[in-house]
């Protein structure tokens, strides 16, 4: 997936967000969305996650899925 993939799915939307870690080989599952437009093309996206109310980084290139 890209960045524009992955922030035109998230933008304004839940979703859940599969992906792997970078510091380790285990797969996380997230809740999360893009609320607003504030972000540039790059290798990391910010999203907010819905569970615990924080933003969280994911590295764009981890991701295994969006659903």
């Amino acid at each position: 997936m890209t960045f524009s993939e992955v922030h035109k799915l998230l933008l304004n939307q839940t979703k859940t967000v599969v992906y792997e870690s970078l510091t380790s080989n285990k797969i996380h599952t997230l809740e999360c969305t893009i609320p607003r437009t504030f972000q540039k093309n790059s290798d990391k996206i910010l999203v907010w996650d819905i569970n615990f109310s924080v933003w969280r980084d994911i590295e764009v290139s981890t991701i295994q899925s969006i659903t």
